[in-house]
C-alpha cells in the first residue's frame, strides 16, 4: 500500500492531467503533457524557452527526437527530470 503522500501525489497528477495537459507525440507514441513555464536560470543568458512535462514513466525522451503538439512538429533539445517526470525542452 503506498504512503498517504505517494497517493496525494497520484491524485495531484491525475488532477493536473485531467485539467491541464494535451496530448504529445514522442516518435510516434501518444503522452499526455502540460506545458511549463520555468524561471530563466541566467536571466539573458538562458532565456525563456518551450518546455514540456511528459505524465508517463513509459518514455525516455532524447536530445534529437521528434515531437509532434498542438499541430506543430518539434525536436527535443534538452531533457531533465520534474518533480520524478521527464521535461523536455523543444525547438
Amino acid at each position: 500500500m503506498a504512503n498517504p503522500f505517494d497517493a496525494m501525489v497520484a491524485r495531484m497528477d491525475a488532477a493536473t492531467v485531467n485539467l491541464m495537459s494535451d496530448k504529445v507525440t514522442i516518435n510516434g507514441v501518444s503522452f499526455d503533457a502540460v506545458e511549463s513555464q520555468f524561471v530563466a536560470e541566467m536571466g539573458p543568458l538562458v532565456g525563456d524557452g518551450l518546455s514540456l512535462v511528459v505524465f508517463s514513466l513509459a518514455v525516455s525522451p532524447r536530445k534529437g527526437d521528434a515531437i509532434h503538439w498542438k499541430g506543430q512538429d518539434y525536436i527535443v533539445t534538452r531533457k531533465q527530470l520534474f518533480n520524478g517526470k521527464p521535461q523536455i525542452w523543444i525547438e
